[in-house]
């Protein structure tokens, strides 16, 4: 990773250094944050990898998208626990367009500075729900570990799981230095899915 700098300055470097989780097959969805000039060129970048992007905030010069595997995100919407949770901050339809584009505009409000935070985002980015609501009761403190989240459960087997996340964001920026295109990175990194699921 000697060029992660310069990795930042591509909207391909910051695909592969902040959702690499999402193109390998496993995690629902993460944020990008990105410049509003790099906007276009997400799609192009997306193209062939099973990914799409909604745009949840525009910033005045940086904007912040999730990108997210559909049947992933589905399959956490669907899941009867996530639902209760996510239903008290005013989510009716647990489609996965409608649960972003209500996200879209409860994020929108808290970066304006007129509400607090949407921690059913956690739930969304694929977070286990005993460490969201952990999160909530706690106020962010008391966590066991802190890795991709704070963890307030099971933590040694989170800390295994960070591990095969770094193992894969690794090799997924690797990749992306060796001139591979996001597409042909991501089929490879698959397999590292199947070990984490």
């Amino acid at each position: 990773m000697n060029n992660i700098s310069c990795l930042r300055c591509s909207i391909k470097g910051n695909i592969a250094l902040q959702c690499s989780l999402v193109l390998s097959g496993i995690k629902p969805s993460n944020l990008l944050i990105y410049s509003n000039h790099c906007e276009g060129c997400i799609s192009e970048e997306l193209k062939n990898t099973g990914a799409e992007h909604m745009k949840l905030y525009t910033g005045s010069k940086e904007s912040v998208s999730i990108i997210f595997n559909r049947e992933k995100l589905e399959k956490a919407l669907l899941d009867e626990e996530n639902r209760k949770f996510i239903k008290q901050y005013g989510y009716e339809d647990f489609s996965v367009n409608s649960v972003i584009e209500k996200l879209a505009g409860r994020y929108t409000e808290f970066k304006e500075g007129r509400a607090e935070f949407p921690h059913e985002m956690g739930i969304v980015l694929g977070y286990p729900l005993e460490d969201v609501s952990g999160f909530i009761e706690n106020n962010g403190k008391n966590y066991l570990y802190s890795g991709y989240w704070k963890v307030y459960k099971n933590a040694e087997e989170k800390i295994r799981l960070f591990k095969t996340y770094k193992d894969i964001k690794k090799y997924f920026v690797e990749q992306i230095e060796n001139g591979k295109q996001i597409y042909q990175i991501c089929f490879e990194c698959r397999k590292f899915a199947e070990i984490a699921a």
